[in-house]
């Protein structure tokens, strides 16, 4: 069916909107664009035609940094997000044991700065709310979590503390406190019984349709082989309705081929172009690498045992050579220089080319960095909502906060930024995300943490859109509204560009289309 809209405000790119576009969805793509004049010559041509009563149409939102499948599973378990008090924690943890069919409790995704009280948050502490079944709840940036008994000894985690890290398995005064970070925080949660395909498919298909209400028809997603299952029963049942850039971890380089050939026939709907990493851990677990030390102690955050025993220099060394993308997860500013020390060795080593060499979060960076990532042309991928947490811990825990999701620096200087949410750390809204960068407000801060910061509309939307699409090669079929590209955009109850900032969080998608076939509706 070929569709046209009319009488709206269609943002074609940054500064250039029309009064109408038109596609087709035989083809998928968009086969017109104009003004009123020229939407009225060619109207009869079209099957159908939707008087859009002046609103915003716009490209649909590239999600630039999500875990899908997996997040979908883990963000079906416990919601302590909002817990600011013991009874909170308490009654939540206390209800959800009751539900039929619990053998355990994980998830949570709690945040510290959302506390009214002091929570002491250990082992003895969960063991009073529930000791028959294991609990493991999460910090929200998922590198913590505490555990109760019952999941540690069900774990075997003691028996082989060895393996672990001072700054993994976290004690006081020699006692274990039930914290768990990186690598210890994986090993208890991985050894909880795992769910069905049925069930993880029913919360992908909802966590799809969510995608879908926002507006998302395109991810950057961090895949687990684990979720490769998910994403081929959606496409052979023809029900996919995101278009998915699989992001594999380094380790899996050497099964790339197997991959691609899984998938054969789906080129245009799974891509597998780029492979993931970690460089080192988070802010709130006092684990992101950082030139100067957290203040008050003498510790400057670590570097993954990848990084320590140089697999990761080897390993993405070898993947770069041989033509894929590199996305690192690199949140202290040490990190963030190292790695883009390590580009201009791949350019040295492997030569100039075009490699679109990815730091995913970049939260915190060097006055002397900004420019290098303009001049390497490495992109910042970066994730704003986080700011909800992040800013008061921040201040808290470093002396000099203004480093803090400073990202106005690299719009400012011609560096390519990309936004995404890093779900299910936050919610998957997209307005979320472009609401805490125009305002930079958060708890404790409601003015805006370091307001001058703030990015503008414009940088947000194309931030969202045709810089998400570059980041991941696909930007002459993606990210804006012109003939021959993806038919993938959405029609706006609310006009962003007479939105109060603060208001933009409450703004909705009425419509999505994707390639061309409508989605979603209100």
């Amino acid at each position: 069916m070929k569709t046209l809209l009319i009488n709206a405000k269609v943002r074609i790119s940054r500064n250039n909107f029309s009064y109408s576009v038109g596609f087709d969805s035989a083809t998928g793509k968009i086969i017109f664009t104009g003004n009123k004049q020229e939407a009225d010559k060619i109207k009869l041509s079209f099957d159908e035609i939707i008087d859009c009563s002046e609103k915003l149409i716009m490209p649909s939102f590239y999600e630039g940094h999500c875990h899908f499948a997996e997040g979908a599973y883990v963000n079906s378990l416990i919601n302590l997000r909002q817990a600011a008090t013991k009874n909170d924690f308490i009654n939540s943890i206390r209800e959800y044991s009751k539900l039929h069919g619990v053998s355990f409790i994980a998830g949570g995704f709690f945040a510290e700065s959302n506390f009214k009280e002091d929570i002491d948050l250990n082992t003895e502490f969960l063991d009073s709310i529930c000791n028959n079944i294991p609990v493991v709840i999460s910090r929200f940036d998922s590198h913590a979590a505490i555990a109760n008994s019952k999941a540690i000894e069900l774990s075997g985690l003691m028996s082989k503390e060895s393996e672990f890290t001072s700054d993994e398995i976290i004690k006081s005064d020699g006692k274990f406190t039930g914290e768990l970070k990186e690598r210890a925080r994986e090993f208890v949660l991985g050894s909880l019984p795992r769910p069905d395909l049925q069930r993880r498919l029913k919360v992908a298909k909802d966590l799809m349709e969510r995608f879908n209400s926002y507006g998302i028809t395109s991810i950057s997603d961090i895949t687990l082989v684990s979720d490769l299952e998910i994403f081929k029963e959606f496409l052979n049942s023809d029900n996919l309705t995101l278009d998915v850039d699989a992001r594999l971890n380094i380790s899996e380089f050497e099964n790339i081929e197997k991959y691609k050939k899984e998938f054969e026939g789906f080129e245009n709907r799974i891509k597998f172009k780029s492979f993931k990493a970690f460089y080192d851990g988070s802010l709130s677990s006092k684990t992101a690498y950082m030139h100067l030390d957290y203040k008050g102690v003498s510790h400057n955050g670590i570097k993954t045992d990848i990084v320590l025993d140089g697999e990761f220099h080897r390993a993405c060394t070898e993947i770069d050579k041989n033509g894929y993308q590199l996305s690192v997860h690199a949140i202290g500013d040490k990190a963030v220089t190292e790695l883009l020390d390590f580009n201009e060795y791949l350019i040295r080593t492997n030569g100039t080319k075009d490699r679109r060499f990815r730091i995913e979060h970049a939260q915190h960076i060097s006055e002397i960095d900004f420019d290098r990532f303009r001049d390497l042309k490495v992109i910042a991928s970066v994730q704003p909502s986080h700011l909800f947490s992040d800013a008061r811990t921040a201040d808290l825990i470093l002396d000099d906060p203004s480093l803090e999701h400073n990202y106005d620096l690299l719009f400012n200087n011609g560096s390519t930024v990309c936004f995404g949410t890093d779900f299910p750390i936050v919610s998957e809204n997209p307005f979320e995300t472009i609401y805490f960068a125009m305002t930079r407000k958060a708890e404790g801060f409601e003015n805006g943490f370091y307001r001058e910061k703030c990015i503008s509309l414009d940088d947000c939307i194309d931030a969202y859109t045709i810089n998400n699409a570059f980041a991941a090669y696909s930007e002459d079929i993606k990210g804006t509204l012109e003939p021959g590209k993806d038919a993938d955009l959405i029609i706006l109850n609310n006009n962003l560009y007479d939105t109060n900032p603060d208001d933009i969080r409450n703004c909705r998608v009425q419509t999505t289309y994707f390639k061309g076939e409508k989605i979603y509706s209100c």
